[in-house]
């Protein structure tokens, strides 16, 4: 505890990590001029004149030495120090590696991850992608508008717009991409920027975002993909192909990783909720629940705009193959390596079936020539 009583846990496994060192040193611990050097050449979390007054409080008994004990203090006081940014961070990351996993080397990966990130670059990619998807609704909006259709929570989507997916139009190889700009009414494209801010963001803090581009952006195409083999005769518009394949990564990341994610599972309320099991139950419990809805909703209602829903289940399939392969592993194993390489073929398998029944099926509406995109006068 610091002195105002209040305790900040170390990790599992800090006594044995530390303790032995200091033991080495006797009793009297290390000398402060050699821990200052340490912690100011490897640490730059905190500023470096507040890491000198911790180290120098550390130091109760003033004998120019930290003791085990005094070292502790030391690591509490800086862990009460820790910019709200660095908790922000800890928290996120909580929500994609539960507290209480530990790598390769022995550490707590939440505090390895903690001690080492810098924000450089930031957690961009997930934001961006959500602004020029907010834009592009934003632009098509007041093209209805002035049609005299305006957009409302469920209804809203030009079909006319170069960027939807048009069967009659699959030629133009750019809409299996950009059909994630395009979104069906606000609430639309607001379930799925919630959606894929509040998932994609932590998974981006822990895994990059230039994993996390690949996996979207491959989840986009698989999503746009499937829809083309099981539900061929409507428009697809929305970022869903994206959202389930953060899904789907997040499942591959829980199967890499579950030794890691059950480690103490059952040794609190938080490790639960956060364990791999309930993890897999949570996210197959709201994923199966959004499709059944999005499925009644196209064969089940008359509605007169019908969109696809095919593209959730390629999402999430790209998400799970791709993921598995991209995303960080805790700790790689043998039979990971297969599972790796497995992956990675199913993938191609799926996309090059695909592609091959795009070219070759019969029943696709008939292809429009046409010039598209005319401008609104």
């Amino acid at each position: 505890m610091d002195e105002r009583g209040e305790s900040f846990p170390l990790g599992p496994d800090f006594e044995g990590k530390y303790k032995p060192i200091f033991e080495n040193y006797g009793p009297r611990g290390i000398p402060l001029s050699e821990i200052r050097k340490q912690l100011l050449e490897n640490d730059d979390s905190i500023p470096r004149q507040l890491m000198r007054e911790l180290i120098r409080k550390a130091d109760s008994d003033r004998d120019g030495h930290l003791s085990y004990n005094e070292f502790i203090r030391l690591m509490q006081l800086r862990q009460r120090h820790l910019t709200r940014f660095q908790r922000l961070v800890r928290g996120a990351i909580s929500t994609v590696v539960p507290r209480g996993a530990v790598n390769e080397y022995g550490e707590d990966v939440v505090d390895s991850y903690i001690d080492h990130y810098t924000c450089k670059p930031p957690p961009m990619f997930m934001i961006l992608i959500s602004v020029i998807e907010t834009i592009v609704f934003i632009i098509y909006a007041v093209i209805l508008s002035k049609r005299g259709t305006p957009v409302t929570a469920n209804t809203g989507c030009p079909t006319d717009s170069p960027l939807i997916f048009n069967p009659s139009r699959r030629y133009e190889a750019w809409r299996f991409l950009s059909y994630m700009l395009m979104h069906v009414g606000y609430l639309h494209l607001i379930f799925n920027l919630i959606f894929q801010l509040l998932l994609g963001i932590p998974l981006e803090l822990v895994h990059k975002w230039w994993r996390m581009l690949i996996v979207y952006f491959l989840g986009v195409i698989a999503g746009s993909l499937c829809h083309t083999v099981f539900d061929q005769t409507t428009f697809l518009a929305g970022a869903s192909g994206g959202c389930y394949a953060l899904i789907g990564a997040h499942f591959a990341i829980v199967i890499m990783n579950w030794k890691e994610m059950t480690h103490d599972w059952m040794d609190g309320v938080v490790k639960f909720l956060l364990s791999a099991p309930v993890r897999l139950g949570f996210w197959t419990i709201l994923a199966g629940a959004d499709i059944g809805v999005a499925v009644y909703k196209r064969y089940f209602l008359e509605e007169t705009t019908n969109v696809g829903y095919a593209a959730h289940l390629g999402g999430a399939l790209a998400g799970l193959l791709i993921g598995i392969p991209v995303m960080k592993n805790i700790k790689k194993l043998k039979w990971e390596r297969v599972v790796f390489w497995v992956s990675i073929v199913l993938y191609l398998l799926f996309v090059a079936f695909a592609v091959l029944w795009n070219i070759f099926y019969k029943g696709f509406p008939k292809t429009d020539w046409t010039k598209c995109c005319k401008a609104d006068s």
